[in-house]
């Protein structure tokens, strides 16, 4: 795992750019790209969109509960445990995953499906380790506890 506490602040500033460009690239390839909406299937794009909006909606309510603890980088004084992380560690990480998920089954766009399966979602799963190692050296037993009590 990486060191966040080693890092120089230009190397923190560069994640903090390329982290969320990570997020942004597939959206500008499933919008200058062809479109198949719904892979043909009308129906999917309802579904897609669907998956979206509820990434989206937890997406936004996580934030929202994290108030001024939100960073691109892990750390924090206080564990936030209210809101939707009464039931997930990573809420936002979900919502990132949902969110262009279903926008790109919507556009049928199996480069950017590709990209959430190869990129985002194994990127996710360091973030949250990582995050995690933090955290519990950071909160310790309090960290470990509020773990064995919630989901992903």
């Amino acid at each position: 795992m990486i060191d966040f506490k080693s890092l120089s602040s230009n190397q923190k500033l560069v994640l903090n750019i390329l982290v969320p460009l990570a997020y942004l690239f597939p959206l500008v390839l499933a919008y200058l790209g062809p479109k198949n909406f719904g892979f043909g299937v009308p129906a999917l794009v309802y579904v897609g969109l669907s998956i979206g909006a509820v990434g989206v909606l937890l997406w936004i309510a996580a934030m929202w509960s994290l108030g001024s603890s939100l960073a691109v980088l892990p750390g924090t004084d206080h564990l936030v445990t209210g809101g939707v992380y009464r039931v997930f560690r990573h809420p936002i990480y979900i919502g990132i995953i949902l969110t262009l998920a279903g926008l790109f089954v919507a556009c049928g766009s199996v480069p950017c499906l590709g990209y959430v399966f190869v990129v985002v979602i194994p990127l996710n799963i360091f973030r949250a380790r990582a995050e995690e190692q933090v955290l519990l050296e950071q909160l310790g037993s309090a960290y470990q506890q509020y773990k064995d009590s919630t989901l992903f």
